[in-house]
């Protein structure tokens, strides 16, 4: 269960993104710009990110489902918050800046679990329904990170 600590960083981590979040959930050759940048990070600091190894991926094919138009079963409340969690992870700037060695992708961490828990209802059909419906892309189904 998270802290009442993590929720609040979570939550103020997430207002420094709401306006491009909404704009992000509008637009999805924004979406798609995001997701290859995330893809990237997830590359680049593949030794440094941790539990976000396997949270992102799973936001990622969402987003990415969303931004091709292949998967539309998900409310826009969800989508923003998927956009949120994936635009603060590539945001280097955020309350704890990256580049920060050891804790930079701390709040990182509390921001994309919030989200997870935000949608995971959400999530779990997106996941149920890729299982037989979406197209098989050999990058998300063997990802390099």
């Amino acid at each position: 269960m998270a802290s009442s600590s993590d929720r609040s960083t979570a939550r103020r981590g997430l207002r420094l993104v709401r306006e491009d979040a909404e704009d992000l959930a509008d637009n999805p050759s924004r979406l798609r710009a995001v997701i290859r940048r995330a893809q990237s990070q997830l590359r680049e600091d593949r030794s440094r990110i941790g539990s976000l190894r396997a949270d992102v991926p799973r936001l990622v094919r969402l987003a990415g489902a969303i931004a091709k138009g292949e998967y539309r079963r998900l409310p826009w409340k969800s989508l923003f918050f998927v956009a949120a969690g994936l635009l603060y992870f590539v945001t280097p700037a955020d309350l704890i800046p990256d580049f920060i060695l050891g804790t930079g992708f701390l709040d990182d961490a509390v921001v994309v679990a919030y989200v997870m828990k935000a949608i995971r209802d959400d999530l779990a059909r997106f996941e149920d329904w890729e299982l037989t419906n979406a197209p098989a892309d050999p990058e998300t189904l063997n990802p390099p990170y």
